[in-house]
């Protein structure tokens, strides 16, 4: 897809990256209520960005850590607290950032 390479092309010279998840299911990540669907989320130095379909922000509480090695895609952990599923961390693909959230 063409516009995702101009997309991390353009981030790239920012000095921010752009990556994609999706949940298929109601989660809830950090301290913010995620419906289903597609999301972006933006490393900006230590800040993370959620951003909705429609480009809306959605602020939570987060920390971004740097394993070993590189993810191969982005990938997303959720587990069941009190029947709702919690994102536990998203591995950022093409790199070594993991968010994970509180």
């Amino acid at each position: 897809d063409t516009r995702a390479a101009e997309r991390l092309l353009l981030s790239a010279k920012t000095g921010t990256k752009t990556y994609t998840f999706s949940i298929s299911n109601q989660a809830i990540a950090g301290n913010a209520q995620l419906k289903p669907g597609e999301y972006h989320i933006k490393l900006d130095g230590a800040q993370v960005v959620l951003t909705d379909k429609s480009g809306l922000r959605i602020d939570t509480t987060a920390e971004v850590e740097t394993a070993e090695r590189k993810f191969d895609q982005t990938a997303v952990a959720t587990a069941k607290e009190s029947g709702t599923d919690r994102i536990v961390y998203i591995e950022l693909g093409g790199s070594s950032n993991k968010v994970v959230f509180q």
